[in-house]
């Protein structure tokens, strides 16, 4: 993390010189005018600086720049006529590629306020999403829609990241803590809920378009990304090592953006939840502004309506229920009922129900429950009991599993039925080898073997084999799985 020399004319004492020759570079550069020299920078810098301005001013900031790395130099050598023209010599200067892009930042701040607001577009993501799938369903071979997807993923993650950094940023915020904002608040919450409902209908397709494209040969893409790199001359292009890690990255960063990762969530879904965030606070804003508006709101029409209602009744008795309709009771009372009681019962009215006891302990901070200490009672008869009971349960189960072995080898392709209780006990056991295996060996073999020992004691060799895949029937629907063949050991 080095310092960026090539920024230092930004901030040093004589910005506005260095910057005004930068600029007269920069526009130059976009005119493809190419190098400068000498005579004419200094006729440049006294009409757009100061007619002050002479040579030991003009060296002394071209060599600061070229020190920095803004600009950079090369002598030209002619015919030599006097000492002076010895002595003077002839340099041209250009503006270095890490001063454009200081030049076209500098431009961007200035020029174009807003650039960064970004968008959330609908038709981005739907571009982005048909590109992937004609790529896929060529199976890698359609090459040449590779830049149009990197520049639609592009635009996908810029402006949707401009975007929601600028309606979270404080000036936005400070904003929409005014009265003003209640005239754009439909036009926010309707264009953020359109692109929820839009986007989220292609999170799907998206998480499996990416997953599809890990299995993608990234060699024939490679290989004609290097080849437009060779058409392009240049002394500093990327050889075929630098292009594949180019292409690696870009699918590890599709995976990353749309399904994420085991270390973080996918960005996709953060853009979600930032958005469901921004429209809840401003639901928040426009409900706290409302109850503010109303607040203040004059109440004297209300009041005369009231008073001409009440001036209408005739009988105590039906103001009074008109006051305790309109303002409410003065004097309440609250009730306690537990669980257990009628009060659960949403079809029979409160005051038709019965009251609940309600039994109150002691209180205070050193009162606890009372906590009696009770014997322990070894019962023999209902040990030896529940004891039987399992040893029975444990003798069904394993006459159950026997019947589906034939000379100690249990086949799961010629069974032809299971039924559900020796399902969940196969189920058991295959997982048990399973989880017994690294996971990198799980990857890289296609057989797994390993033995395990049973609860119904006897041992089993448990052989998997992932490339074949069948199916058992079972009492309540077909099981599919991959070829398993189980060898029993009894002791």
């Amino acid at each position: 993390m080095d310092k960026i020399l090539q920024a230092n004319y930004l901030t040093v004492g004589n910005v506005e010189r260095y910057r005004t020759i930068m600029r007269y570079f920069y526009k130059r550069h976009r005119q493809m005018q190419g190098a400068s020299y000498r005579p004419e920078l200094i006729q440049m810098m006294q009409e757009n600086f100061s007619l002050e301005y002479g040579e030991i001013e003009m060296d002394q900031d071209l060599e600061s720049l070229v020190i920095w790395g803004n600009l950079q130099k090369q002598q030209e050598f002619f015919q030599i006529r006097s000492i002076e023209e010895y002595r003077n010599k002839n340099f041209r200067y250009q503006i270095t590629e890490e001063g454009v892009l200081v030049e076209e930042m500098v431009y961007q701040l200035l020029n174009q306020k807003h650039a960064a607001r970004g968008a959330l577009d609908e038709e981005v993501f739907r571009e982005l999403l048909e590109l992937l799938q004609v790529f896929i369903d060529s199976n890698g071979v359609n090459c040449t829609v590779w830049p149009s997807i990197r520049e639609a993923f592009r635009k996908v993650g810029a402006d949707t990241a401009n975007y929601i950094g600028y309606i979270t940023s404080p000036e936005v915020d400070s904003r929409m803590k005014t009265e003003a904002f209640l005239v754009y608040k439909d036009r926010f919450v309707n264009y953020l809920r359109n692109f929820i409902s839009h986007v989220q209908s292609l999170s799907y397709n998206f998480q499996s378009l990416v997953t599809a494209l890990e299995t993608i040969v990234q060699t024939p893409l490679v290989g004609w990304l290097y080849q437009k790199e060779l058409e392009i001359p240049t002394f500093d292009g990327m050889n075929q090592a630098e292009v594949a890690e180019q292409v690696a990255g870009e699918f590890l960063a599709l995976k990353n953006w749309f399904a994420g990762s085991s270390e973080r969530p996918s960005e996709y879904d953060n853009l979600m939840y930032q958005t469901d965030q921004m429209i809840a606070k401003i639901t928040g804003l426009i409900y706290y502004y409302g109850q503010e508006v109303h607040q203040y709101q004059s109440r004297k029409k209300d009041y005369l309506q009231l008073a001409k209602w009440f001036g209408q009744t005739n009988q105590l008795e039906q103001a009074k229920k008109m006051y305790a309709g309109i303002f409410g009771l003065d004097h309440t009372r609250h009730f306690f009922v537990s669980e257990a009681s009628q009060a659960t019962n949403n079809r029979s009215e409160s005051w038709s129900l019965e009251p609940a006891t309600l039994l109150l302990g002691p209180r205070g901070q050193r009162r606890r429950a009372k906590s009696e200490e009770k014997r322990i009672i070894i019962d023999h008869e209902r040990q030896l009991t529940k004891m039987q009971e399992y040893q029975m349960k444990l003798a069904e189960e394993q006459q159950k599993i026997g019947q589906y072995f034939e000379n100690d080898r249990l086949d799961f392709s010629q069974i032809k039925q299971l039924d559900r209780t020796s399902r969940q006990v196969f189920l058991k056991w295959i997982s048990k080898a399973m989880a017994l295996q690294l996971p990198s060996q799980v990857k890289e073999q296609t057989v797994i073997e390993h033995k395990i020992m049973t609860e119904l004691d006897f041992e089993v060799m448990i052989h998997i084999d992932m490339a074949i895949r069948i199916q058992v029937s079972c009492e309540d629907g077909l099981l599919e799985l991959p070829q398993v063949i189980m060898e029993r050991k009894i002791r």
